[in-house]
């Protein structure tokens, strides 16, 4: 029997090759199919936080307001308290409700600052509160924000760091501590008016506690309840995160980004009273205007 060499078919070859790159193809895709093994892709670049200066903010907030002081003819404070003692409603056509991250709601807060001399020097001087934009031209704040005879106007500053002075007051409640007030368009979106808040619900603030601008707090709704004014019964709403002086006119803010209270005062409860003087700090209450009353004021 005569043995011959095998010998390779040209065909055969062919086929071998392809089921080569077959098989490596096929175990690439499987690699990349394993939870153990993933494609790894370079993250997307988050923006950086704005690093805030507080005394520039102030120093900047007191100049440029000095310079309107100076060189214009702003709306007196006298004129907008006059406007304000008459509690006006207005009709305003809110946008439609959108999602907002915090980033972008806190370019709608500005510092609302009572613009006045003191008895020391002959400089402006400005005493910052809190605010909120509903519109691209409506700013709302407190009642007793404006409510003060002693400053000489009203002026506005935006994060992105614009002024604007007061132009007039649309809408005021003394009861519910409110007042809209009207300044130059400014360009923004508005933050957007939420529904009412249940007990419980998680609710984040952002204000200007004693200069230190836009700081955020969190907390949650604790209760409602009725003030008395007199014969009157005013709607209210306490909250557990924590604001301060400066506040006034600050929103606070549902999960999605929406106005469901407007900041107002605190409470103090103390445990003992000695020589007239309160002792032994227990809690404190923070009060809020609950967004229906805004809405109320402005037919929304």
């Amino acid at each position: 029997m005569t043995t011959r060499p095998f010998r390779h078919h040209p065909s055969l070859s062919r086929c071998t090759c392809l089921l080569h790159v077959f098989l490596a193809l096929f175990l690439c895709f499987t690699a990349c199919q394993s939870p153990g093994v993933r494609e790894t892709r370079m993250p997307t670049a988050e923006r950086a936080p704005a690093i805030l200066d507080d005394t520039l903010i102030m120093g900047q907030m007191t100049q440029a307001a000095s310079e309107a002081m100076d060189d214009a003819s702003p709306t007196s404070m006298s004129q907008l308290i006059a406007t304000l003692k008459t509690e006006p409603t207005a009709k305003v056509m809110l946008s439609k409700p959108t999602q907002s991250p915090l980033r972008e709601v806190q370019q709608s807060i500005a510092v609302v600052g009572g613009v006045y001399k003191c008895n020391r020097c002959t400089r402006w001087h400005v005493a910052p509160a809190s605010g909120f934009l509903i519109a691209d031209d409506l700013l709302v704040t407190n009642y007793h924000v404006v409510n003060q005879p002693s400053h000489q106007a009203l002026a506005v500053r935006l994060f992105d760091g614009r002024l604007f002075m007061v132009e007039e007051v649309v809408a005021a409640s003394r009861e519910n501590d409110l007042a809209v007030l009207r300044i130059p368009s400014t360009g923004l979106k508005p933050i957007s008016l939420g529904a009412a808040a249940p007990i419980g619900a998680q609710v984040d603030l952002i204000s200007h506690p004693k200069q230190r601008f836009y700081t955020l707090s969190e907390g949650r709704v604790s209760r409602y309840f009725i003030r008395r004014q007199g014969d009157r019964r005013v709607p209210m709403m306490s909250i557990t995160a924590d604001f301060g002086r400066g506040s006034s006119g600050a929103p606070v803010l549902n999960t999605e980004g929406h106005v469901v209270g407007i900041a107002t005062s605190t409470e103090s409860v103390y445990y003992s009273a000695e020589d007239g003087q309160q002792k032994n700090l227990q809690m404190v209450f923070k009060h809020c205007i609950p967004v229906q009353q805004l809405r109320k004021l402005i037919g929304g």
